[in-house]
C-alpha cells in the first residue's frame, strides 16, 4: 500500500472560509477511500490558524507547484501580506503579496510551464457582514473585499478587451461547495485512470473500525463524526447562526425540528467537531464542551455543574479553584452571573495549557440536548424551568460561554410560558432542523457503509442495489429517518462475512417499514407470560403524552430503582436494555441509573407499543396533568396550597379511579400525596351543591364549627355578589343564521358545513371572565399572564362548570355556558363574511388580538402565518375589552383567548351544536372556538371549530357566561 502513488492536492484559502477548506478536507478523504486501490490522495494545507503557532504557514508547506490539483478558495479577503524579501509573485512580480497571491501565482506558473498543477477556484457569493462600531475593522474589511476584486479582474478580465478569460465557481453555501468539489475532483481523479463514463472505481480501504457505521437509535457522539454525513449544509448554517448570535452578544442557538429529524446528532457530531478545529470561529482556537440533558439530575442547576466539571469541560480547572458541584450549583441558581468568574478564569489556564497566543481565545461549548425535557418531568416546575433559562442566558451573555440546545418542534408552543426563553432565541437565535434532501439521503447511506467497507448487494434479477432500494423508500418520507438508521444497523448486524448489505436480510427484517416492529416483538416473544405481563406498566412509567386527541406520545426519563430488583418488570426492562436488544437505554451507573426509550420512533412503529399507548391515552393525559398540578400544589405557599387541590366533582372522581388502576407502576408519590390530600379535603366538607344561600351558611357552620364555615361561605357569597354586579351582559335577539362556512371561504375546514340554524334569544357576557372574576369566586388563578383585567386561562371545561355552579347558588340568576350554535351566532353580529370585521386582514388589528407584524417579529419561524397589523400586543393577552365590539356589542369574539362552549364535538354537527353536554359525560370532546392571540389566522374565524378533552387545562383558553332569569 505504502508503494501506491500520491496525488497531492493543495488548499489555499485566507482564514474567512475555514469552513469551506473542512469540507475540502473532508471531500478529500472521502474520494481517497474511493480511489484507495489506484492511489492514495493527500491534502496539503496549513491545517491550523496562526493561533497555535508562531511562524508563518508558508515557511513549513510544500509549495502549490509541485502538488498536481490547488484548489483556491476565495470570499471577503485575501489574507495578510507576506515578507516582500521572501515572497513575490512568481508571475506578476508584484510585492507584496498575500499568502492567497503567493500560492495562486505559483501554481499558474507551473501550470503554464509544465501544464502542472490543474488549479480550481472557487468564489463564496454569501453576503460580507461587518461592524460599523469599529471604523478600523470596518476599513480593513473595506480593503480586503476591494483585494479580492482587484485580484479576480486581473486574473480573469482580458486588460486590454474586457472579455472574460474564466470564470471562478461561485456558492452560496457549503453544502453546494461539497457537491461541486466532490464533481470536479472526481472527474479529474478518473480521468488519471481514464476510466470510461460510467464505470465504476474498484477497490476501497476500511476507515472505520470502531464497531458498525450506523448508529441505529442512538443518536451519533463526537467520536462518531467520521461517519456523519448528509448535513453540511446544516453545519455550515448552525456555525453562522451561532457566530451571529455571539456577535450580538448572546451566543444562544435553539435548534429544533421534528422527532427523529437527527438534531441532536447534528450538534454533538458536526456542529461540535467543526467547532473545535481551532480558528472555525474567529479569534478562538480551543474549545471545551459540555452535553447536559435536563434528566440528568433532579436538580437543573446541578445538571449544569456536572456538565461543567465533566471530562471533556473544565474539571481540573475549577477543581484546582475549589469549586464543586454542590458549590457551582449553588452560583448557578443564586446568582447565575457570578459562576461566570470560575467559568473564565477555568478557559484562561486551559488556554495556557493548550499554548494559545496572545489574541487567541478559548470557549466553553455548552449543548443542552432534548429541551422539551424541561416540560416532561414531573419534578420539574414552573419556578425552576424559569430559573434554569436565566442561567441560560448569562452563560450566554458572558461572552466565554456558547449554549446550543436541541428541542422537539411539537413542543415548540411551550415557549410561550418562558418569555424568557422566547427573547433569548429570538431573530437568528432560532434553527429549524428540516428533512435532508434527496442526495444527502444518499450519502445517509452510502458514505459510512464505504468508510467501513461494506457493498450493497445488487439483485440477482433487477440489478437494483440495495442502496437504492433503501433510498427510494426512505425519500418518501423525511419522518422515516430513524427507521433508515435502524434498518442499516440492522443489516449491519446481519451482514456477510464479506461485508455485504443483502436482499435476503432486508426481507427478513420486515423491510424498512417494518423492521422496528419486528425487532422490538421478536425481543418480546424472548420473555415469559409474567414479564410480558409487565409491558403495559413499563410504558406508563416511560411514556407521556401530550394534551388533546392529537396529542403525541413522548418518551421520558424515570428513575431504573422503580423497576425493583428481580421483578418481572425489571426482568423485562433489562432485557430491552441488553446489547442485543438496544430498545432502551440507561444514562448513570448504579442507584442514580435513568433509562428512558431510545428513541420515540419505537413508540410509533412498534403496533404492541401503539396499542398500549393509545388505550392508556386518557390516563396518560390525566396523569400529565396531575403531575403538573402536584408540582403547583407542592411550592405554593401554605396558605395558598388549598386552593390547589383537586375540587370535588369529575376530576377527583377519574384520579382516584386512576390511583386505583396504576398504584406502584405510573405514579408518582407526588401525585398519590395530591390526590389523597384531595380526597381528605373533600371529605371534610358537605355537598351544597343544591343549598340556598342562608342554608349553605348554616350547614357549613355546623360542619366547621361556626365562625369558620359562616366566613368561608360570607366569602363566597360576597364573591359572587361582587362579580355579578360587575359583569355585563349584551341581549342577543332571537333569529337564524346560515352556520358554518361556504365553500368559497379561504382555510375552510371540511367540518364546518354550511347549514341554516335558529336561535332564542339570550344575554351574553360583554367580555370574556376576566382573571378578577375568577379569583372572586374560585379563590385561585392558574393563568400565565396574571392582570385583574386580563382574561381567565387555564381552566378546564369542569372548572368552568363550578365556577357557573358557584355563580348560581350565591346568584340572582342562572348562569351557563353558550352553546356552540349560540356562540356563533353572536361572534358574526349578523355578518356573513369570514370575520365580523370583514376580510380587510389590516382591519383585524382594530377587531381583535391576534398574530400580528409585533409577533412575528418577536418570535420568528414559530409564527407561520400573521395578520399584516400590529394591535399593540405582540406577545400574551390582552386585558378584556382592548378592541373594538362587533355588531352585537361584544368584544374579542375571535382572538386574545379561546372560548369554552357548553356543546359536545362532533365533525358533521348532529345538531349538538344546539345542545349542551353534560357534564358527567367524560367521554365527549367538547367545542372551544374563536382562537387566540398565538394562532394561525385560519383559526381566527367566526367559523373555524376546535375541540378539547373537557378536564384540559391549557394557555389562552377561557370563557364567557350567558345569563338567563330563574
Amino acid at each position: 500500500m505504502n508503494d501506491r502513488k500520491v496525488v497531492r492536492i493543495f488548499i489555499s484559502s485566507p482564514g474567512d472560509v475555514n469552513p469551506e477548506r473542512e469540507v475540502a478536507r473532508q471531500v478529500i478523504a472521502r474520494l481517497d477511500r474511493e480511489f484507495s486501490c489506484h492511489f492514495r490522495l493527500e491534502a496539503v494545507w496549513w491545517e491550523r490558524e496562526p493561533l497555535l503557532a508562531t511562524e508563518s504557514p508558508q515557511d513549513g508547506i510544500t509549495p502549490p507547484s509541485s502538488t498536481d490539483i490547488v484548489l483556491v478558495i476565495l470570499w471577503s479577503r485575501l489574507g495578510s501580506f507576506l515578507s516582500p524579501e521572501k515572497y513575490q509573485g512568481k508571475v506578476t512580480g508584484k510585492t507584496p503579496v498575500t499568502g492567497t497571491e503567493w500560492e495562486f501565482e505559483d501554481a499558474v506558473k507551473s501550470h503554464r510551464e509544465r501544464n502542472k498543477p490543474d488549479v480550481l477556484l472557487y468564489r463564496k457569493q454569501a453576503e460580507i457582514t461587518a461592524s460599523l462600531s469599529d471604523d478600523d475593522v470596518f476599513e480593513q474589511k473595506r480593503l480586503q473585499k476591494k483585494m479580492v476584486e482587484d485580484f479576480l479582474k486581473t486574473w480573469l478580465v482580458e486588460e486590454s478587451t474586457g472579455i472574460l478569460k474564466g470564470m471562478p465557481h461561485p456558492f452560496t453555501d457549503a453544502g453546494q461547495l461539497e457537491e461541486m468539489l466532490e464533481t470536479h475532483l472526481r472527474t479529474l481523479l478518473r480521468r488519471r485512470l481514464e476510466l470510461p463514463e460510467g464505470e465504476a472505481v474498484q477497490g476501497g480501504i476500511i476507515r472505520w473500525h470502531d464497531g458498525s457505521p450506523f448508529r441505529g437509535l442512538a443518536s451519533f457522539e463526537l467520536k462518531h463524526a467520521p461517519i456523519l454525513f448528509g448535513r453540511t449544509k446544516e453545519r455550515q448554517e448552525l456555525r453562522d447562526a451561532l457566530a451571529s448570535q455571539a456577535a450580538r452578544g448572546c451566543a444562544f442557538l435553539l435548534v429544533f425540528g421534528a422527532s427523529g429529524s437527527g438534531k441532536s446528532s447534528l450538534v454533538k457530531a458536526g456542529l461540535l467537531s467543526d467547532l473545535k478545529i481551532p480558528g472555525m470561529m474567529e479569534k478562538v482556537g480551543l474549545v471545551r464542551h459540555a452535553i447536559v440533558r435536563p434528566t440528568d439530575d433532579e436538580d437543573l442547576y446541578a445538571v449544569l455543574a456536572r456538565g461543567f466539571l465533566s471530562e471533556d469541560a473544565l474539571p481540573k480547572e475549577l477543581a484546582r479553584l475549589q469549586y464543586d458541584q454542590t458549590t457551582l450549583a449553588g452560583l448557578m441558581k443564586d446568582s447565575p452571573r457570578q459562576a461566570v468568574l470560575p467559568i473564565r478564569q477555568g478557559l484562561a489556564k486551559a488556554g495556557e495549557e493548550g499554548k494559545l497566543i496572545n489574541d487567541a481565545q478559548a470557549r466553553l461549548l455548552l449543548i443542552v440536548d432534548q429541551l422539551e425535557e424541561l416540560f416532561t418531568q414531573p419534578k420539574v416546575g414552573q419556578t425552576e424551568r424559569e430559573g434554569f433559562v436565566l442561567a441560560l442566558k448569562a452563560l450566554a451573555e458572558s461572552g466565554l460561554v456558547w449554549v446550543i440546545a436541541t428541542m422537539r418542534s411539537d413542543f415548540f408552543d411551550r415557549l410561550v410560558t418562558l418569555p424568557e426563553l422566547v427573547r433569548l432565541s429570538k431573530e437568528s437565535g432560532r434553527y429549524l432542523l428540516e428533512p435532508p434532501t434527496l442526495g444527502a439521503i444518499g450519502r445517509i447511506i452510502r458514505q459510512p457503509a464505504w468508510e467501513a467497507g461494506l457493498r450493497f448487494e445488487k439483485g440477482s434479477k433487477s440489478g437494483i442495489g440495495l442502496d437504492e432500494l433503501l433510498h427510494e423508500a426512505a425519500s418518501k418520507n423525511g419522518a422515516l429517518l430513524p427507521l433508515l438508521s435502524f434498518a442499516l444497523e440492522e443489516l449491519w448486524d446481519r451482514r456477510t462475512e464479506q461485508g455485504v448489505l443483502t436482499h435476503a436480510a432486508y426481507e427478513a427484517m420486515g423491510k424498512l417499514d417494518g423492521s422496528l416492529g419486528r425487532k422490538a416483538e421478536e425481543v418480546f416473544g424472548r420473555l415469559n407470560k409474567e414479564e410480558q405481563a409487565a409491558l403495559a406498566g413499563m410504558i406508563r412509567q416511560l411514556v407521556t403524552v401530550g394534551i388533546g386527541d392529537g396529542g403525541k406520545a413522548t418518551t421520558r426519563t424515570v428513575s431504573l430503582s422503580r423497576f425493583g430488583e428481580g421483578t418481572p418488570a425489571r426482568r423485562l426492562v433489562d432485557l430491552f436494555l441488553s446489547p442485543t436488544a438496544r430498545l432502551l437505554v440507561a444514562d448513570g451507573d448504579g442507584a442514580g441509573a435513568q433509562v428512558r426509550v431510545v428513541h420515540e420512533s419505537l413508540l410509533g412503529h412498534w403496533p404492541r407499543a401503539a396499542q398500549q399507548i393509545e388505550r392508556d391515552r386518557q390516563d396518560l393525559q390525566l396523569r400529565g396533568r396531575l403531575e403538573q398540578e402536584a408540582a403547583w400544589w407542592r411550592i405554593a405557599e401554605e396558605e395558598n396550597r388549598e386552593e390547589f387541590l383537586l375540587p370535588y366533582g369529575f376530576r377527583l372522581r377519574e384520579s382516584q379511579n386512576l390511583l386505583k388502576r396504576w398504584t406502584g407502576e405510573g405514579l408518582e408519590p407526588g401525585v398519590v400525596e395530591y390526590i389523597e390530600a384531595s380526597v381528605s379535603r373533600i371529605q371534610k366538607q358537605f355537598n351544597r351543591q343544591q343549598l340556598t344561600p342562608l342554608l349553605v351558611l348554616l350547614v357549613v357552620s355546623l360542619l366547621f364549627g361556626g365562625y369558620r364555615g359562616v366566613m368561608w361561605g360570607v366569602k363566597m357569597y360576597r364573591g359572587v355578589q361582587a362579580v355579578e354586579e360587575a359583569m355585563e351582559f349584551v341581549s342577543i335577539p332571537k333569529g337564524c343564521f346560515q352556520m358554518g362556512s361556504p365553500e368559497t371561504e379561504m382555510d375552510r375546514n371540511e367540518d364546518e358545513k354550511q347549514h341554516e340554524v335558529c336561535v332564542e334569544g339570550f344575554d351574553l357576557g360583554k367580555f370574556e371572565v376576566t382573571q378578577w372574576e375568577w379569583e372572586q369566586v374560585m379563590h385561585s388563578n392558574l393563568s400565565p399572564h396574571k392582570k385583574d383585567k386580563n382574561p381567565a386561562e387555564i381552566v378546564s371545561w369542569f372548572e368552568v362548570m363550578e365556577f357557573a355552579k358557584y355563580m348560581n347558588w350565591f346568584g340572582k340568576y342562572r348562569y351557563r355556558l353558550p352553546t356552540e350554535a349560540e356562540w356563533e351566532y353572536a361572534a358574526r353580529g349578523g355578518t356573513k363574511s369570514s370575520r365580523y370585521w370583514g376580510e380587510d386582514e389590516k382591519k383585524a388589528c382594530q377587531y381583535a388580538n391576534v398574530p400580528d407584524i409585533d409577533l412575528k417579529s418577536l418570535m420568528g419561524k414559530a409564527v407561520g402565518a400573521w395578520f399584516g397589523c400590529s394591535d399593540g400586543y405582540a406577545f400574551g393577552v390582552a386585558p378584556a375589552g382592548s378592541f373594538k365590539a362587533n355588531a352585537f356589542g361584544l368584544h374579542d369574539m375571535l382572538g386574545n383567548v379561546w372560548e369554552w362552549t357548553c356543546s359536545a364535538y362532533v365533525s358533521g354537527y348532529d345538531r349538538l351544536e344546539k345542545n349542551c353536554a353534560k357534564t358527567e359525560d367524560a367521554g365527549s370532546r367538547r367545542v372551544i372556538r374563536g382562537g387566540g392571540w398565538f394562532n394561525h389566522p385560519a383559526n381566527v374565524r367566526s367559523a373555524y371549530r376546535r375541540y378539547n378533552v373537557p378536564d384540559i387545562r391549557f394557555d389562552s383558553v377561557g370563557f364567557r357566561l350567558a345569563r338567563t332569569y330563574p
